[in-house]
């Protein structure tokens, strides 16, 4: 009785915890950039059964009978990179990465990942596919959280003007004269990006595969487009998914508890009535 309780419950935490990945979904549903999550579920360790032989109480030789699950949760949240439709904003400081037409790799027969690459408050290097951009007032090109966006050096982008434009490699042209070029960074393996909130990424697979400069990758190396000024890569977010998703798990959240309270119920008949016998 006390698994049944354990599963239940397990069961109602598992779908609270999707619940919140689904509602932060829907709040960044306008939010440019931002890759939807989809919750991941596990069992935990399957319990052997066995069913003992000839009535003896004493010992365990009978045969299998099989196996029962003692409940469920939610290992992680895993993003879907798939891009975004693009809309143009005819703004110069917002950038559009060209995701999606990258090449499968022929390693694991799937589409990698574009990034931008910048400073913290911290020093440390992140990603982010937010091209969402600004100028801050020391002429330095940031996020809207403040983060410095990098050049192909891997140093803060300062222009001397606001009169400026981006060809589809990511070079800069300021006030008619080249300037720097925007670090376009390219990773196989776009499922090893952990998310940190406002945006930014940190990469956590193998070194082999973590972003590098689009130009050094092999398989990019001649693209002629990797990104379009003037346009924004909007959520990726399905919102009648997202909906869909929701009711699904407040059915199965509500299926949980009923089960958790006939549960009670019995316990409570167990104690109150059989136990005056």
């Amino acid at each position: 009785m006390f698994r049944g309780l354990h599963a239940a419950t397990s069961g109602m935490m598992a779908y609270n915890r999707q619940q919140q990945v689904l509602t932060n979904n829907l709040s960044n549903a306008v939010t440019p950039g931002y890759k939807s999550d989809t919750t991941a579920f596990r069992s935990f360790p399957q319990q052997l059964i066995e069913k003992l032989g000839n009535g003896n109480l004493n010992g365990l030789s009978g045969s299998l009978a099989g196996t029962m699950s003692v409940g469920t949760y939610a290992q992680e949240a895993i993003p879907n990179f798939s891009q975004g439709i693009l809309k143009e904003t005819k703004n110069s400081t917002d950038f559009a990465l060209q995701s999606s037409f990258l090449p499968l790799d022929p390693a694991t027969n799937q589409k990698g990942a574009l990034v931008f690459a910048v400073e913290t408050v911290n020093g440390d290097i992140r990603y982010t596919q937010n091209g969402q951009l600004q100028v801050n007032q020391e002429g330095f090109l940031v996020t809207a959280q403040g983060e410095q966006v990098l050049n192909s050096n891997q140093q803060p982008i300062r222009l001397n003007s606001m009169d400026f434009q981006v060809d589809g490699r990511g070079r800069l042209t300021v006030a008619g004269e080249p300037g720097p070029t925007l670090w376009i960074g390219y990773t196989s393996d776009p499922k090893s990006l952990v998310k940190e909130g406002s945006g930014l990424l940190r990469y956590e697979g193998e070194e082999a595969n973590s972003p590098q400069l689009a130009a050094n990758a092999p398989l990019i190396n001649a693209a002629d487009t990797l990104l379009m000024q003037g346009f924004l890569e909007q959520s990726n977010v399905d919102l009648s998914k997202v909906m869909t998703d929701m009711l699904r798990t407040y059915r199965g959240f509500e299926s949980n508890q009923k089960v958790l309270q006939a549960y009670d119920q019995s316990m409570q008949k167990a104690v109150t009535e059989i136990g005056r016998v």
